[in-house]
């Protein structure tokens, strides 16, 4: 039987490659390629990700939609499910709506690994309401994942600070709270910054190294 963290790590990339190879129909999953998705925790929740064979849901639906739904399944308190061979249709729909709840509502004290995913996609939703782009691997200032040991990236004054990953570039970022709520910024990484190619300048000599030194600093300047 897999680990907790284990499960944890490839339940919901297994079940949307199951959604994808099914062409999003999932009545065409066999009941013998789900139930490999079945999972029992330590402290005896239960995994109903099996279920997603009977996903009722329109064509119109976002993937990110799905994956909260399937998110939601991942762990539930059996007593709440007690006939869920029964179950004839799931609405995904209806599942992912538990994130649209306010934060106060969550409860983040179910277990570190649990609380430290939560984090994370919480915290990408936040940069993505701004960014306008979806995110990924957030990450703390010396690249670890959010966890107890690093209090989940929050600094000792309210502070959220670490880096994500948007297309082929690093963000240090910072969420903090001020008189209006919250802000958020983020920035170029210094390595990606490097990697961007030299600024156009089309009266600029290539021979000068002053003006190569001035190009630079200004660059960085902008960014910074």
């Amino acid at each position: 039987m897999a680990s907790d963290s284990a499960y944890y790590a490839k339940y919901i990339g297994m079940a949307k490659l199951l959604l994808e190879n099914s062409r999003y129909e999932p009545n065409n999953i066999p009941d013998c390629y789900t139930e490999y998705l079945s999972h029992t925790y330590v402290d005896g929740s239960i995994s109903l990700v099996p279920l997603i064979n009977r996903f009722d849901f329109s064509e119109g639906i976002e993937e990110l939609s799905l994956e909260e739904a399937i998110e939601v399944l991942g762990r539930v308190n059996p007593e709440d499910w007690p006939c869920a061979e029964d179950v004839v249709s799931v609405s995904p729909e209806d599942l992912a709506k538990v994130y649209d709840e306010p934060a106060t509502d969550w409860d983040f004290a179910e277990d570190n690994l649990g609380t430290a995913e939560k984090i994370e996609k919480g915290l990408a939703k936040v940069i993505e309401s701004v960014l306008g782009e979806p995110v990924e691997r957030i990450r703390g200032k010396g690249g670890s994942f959010p966890s107890p040991d690093n209090s989940f990236l929050q600094e000792t004054d309210g502070t959220f600070a670490g880096s994500f990953v948007h297309g082929d570039h690093t963000f240090i970022f910072e969420i903090f709270p001020d008189e209006s709520g919250w802000t958020v910024t983020y920035r170029l990484s210094p390595e990606s910054l490097d990697a961007l190619p030299p600024l156009h300048q089309e009266d600029r000599e290539e021979e000068d190294p002053e003006k190569k030194d001035y190009t630079r600093r200004t660059r960085n300047k902008g960014w910074n």
